[in-house]
């Protein structure tokens, strides 16, 4: 979880596709999907709708083309999958998901931005939507989504780890390590909000050097990786 540079807040969110098998389908779990810092979605609350029915050779093959990273063959899945549910929620957000691994991150924050409009209940969207405008420099979306995901799931611990980045960029400093407070309540032994807090100590004027270290101590013992550039700070 080491940041770009030592006053970079750590981000961490692996592609995950939010699959969820035709309502007339056993549930599947996706073997391709990578675990993340992504929160996941609640299925069985029904928020996250479901995939066309009658579309589970196609979801296999974008599933297992996603695996491989035939961007091309799990596009033509999923478009093909719109032909029979022109609104399907997931199915916008999974090409979103595709486009941006496929490096269209233009094509892929329209596909976000459609899914949560047709349902503004997919968390995990939201939350790839912030990270994929903050990464574009349009924080004030960026926030905007963090906050929805928030919303979504005020438990999710990685929604406000997330928020504080983005509050941060944009100097809400107040903001942000109230949103790493919570994350850590949510979550003690969460390594990257420890080590984001420590960096926003280390933001103190004068630095807050102990409260930093403790949480940077915290961080390490936890596995996040040792910063030797933190460290420097942390002796000064």
């Amino acid at each position: 979880m080491r940041p770009v540079s030592p006053l970079t807040l750590a981000v961490f969110l692996a592609p995950c596709l939010l699959l969820s098998a035709p309502a007339a389908d056993k549930k599947k779990e996706d073997p391709a999907a990578k675990k993340s810092e992504a929160a996941d979605i609640n299925y069985a609350s029904g928020k996250a709708g479901s995939l066309p029915p009658n579309t589970t050779g196609l979801s296999e093959m974008a599933t297992q083309a996603f695996a491989k990273k035939d961007w091309n063959k799990a596009r033509r899945a999923y478009l093909e999958m719109l032909r029979s549910d022109p609104k399907n929620a997931l199915t916008y957000a999974n090409l979103g998901t595709v486009e941006e691994q496929a490096g269209n991150a233009k094509d892929a924050k329209l596909y976000y931005l459609h899914a949560v409009e047709l349902n503004p209940a997919l968390q995990q969207t939201w939350l790839a939507l912030g990270l994929l405008s903050h990464e574009q420099g349009d924080n004030y979306l960026a926030v905007s989504a963090l906050s929805r995901a928030v919303h979504e799931d005020p438990t999710d611990p990685k929604a406000h780890n997330y928020l504080a980045v983005v509050a941060r960029t944009l100097g809400w400093i107040d903001a942000a390590e109230a949103e790493l407070q919570r994350a850590i309540e949510l979550k003690p032994d969460y390594a990257n909000a420890h080590f984001n807090l420590a960096l926003m100590y280390l933001d103190h004027k004068p630095p807050a050097v102990e409260l930093a270290k403790r949480q940077y101590d915290k961080a390490v013992s936890l596995g996040a990786a040792k910063d030797e550039i933190v460290e420097q700070k942390l002796k000064q």
